[in-house]
């Protein structure tokens, strides 16, 4: 797939892994991710044989910027498969200070993806072939979480989900995004 980029940092698909170790097999796409902050770090989109299949921080290639250092803890993003059409779906959750003394996912509104972006998220999204909608419409087995933000791509652009992984995880961590409007009291 080549480069491409989000934000503030650039992304460089680097190839495949096959027989994932940790007790699981499958496959996993590498990205090398680097931010304009110093970030450099590995992300995969994992696809275990079992039918599992992640967004996740594989490793830092040099020690990461202290906002960066629950990345790896706290940055997963699991994706489902649709019933009906086999498209690859995920919720759009956000690194952001919440309740712990760390940067905790939490819900992130269309709003709070424009100003990271620097553009309409939407329609960048949708210009990449995702479909961006609410859980609830995107994922018809939604149990919680319904009115949050999520996408679904076809199985064949399932590797682009690493770009709003990116933009929710380490952008958000970057620009500082906003404490959560969840009360954990």
């Amino acid at each position: 797939m080549g480069a491409l980029s989000v934000a503030n940092v650039n992304l460089s698909f680097v190839g495949e892994i096959r027989d994932l170790t940790g007790g699981k097999t499958g496959t996993a796409e590498i990205v090398q991710l680097q931010s304009s902050d110093g970030l450099k770090a590995e992300v995969s989109i994992q696809q275990f044989t079992d039918g599992e299949i992640h967004v996740r921080l594989t490793e830092f290639l040099s020690p990461p910027p202290p906002k960066y250092s629950h990345l790896d803890r706290n940055g997963t993003m699991t994706v489902q498969t649709r019933e009906h059409d086999g498209k690859k779906v995920a919720l759009l959750r956000a690194l952001r200070p919440g309740g712990q003394p760390h940067a905790t996912l939490n819900m992130v509104t269309l709003e709070e993806l424009d100003e990271l972006l620097g553009e309409n998220a939407k329609s960048w999204l949708e210009q990449l072939g995702f479909e961006v909608g609410t859980w609830a419409g995107i994922n018809p087995k939604a149990g919680k979480f319904k009115e949050s933000i999520a996408v679904a791509v076809t199985p064949e652009k399932m590797n682009l989900l690493v770009l709003p992984w990116t933009l929710t995880r380490v952008i958000a961590l970057m620009k500082n995004l906003g404490k959560s409007t969840v009360d954990l009291a």
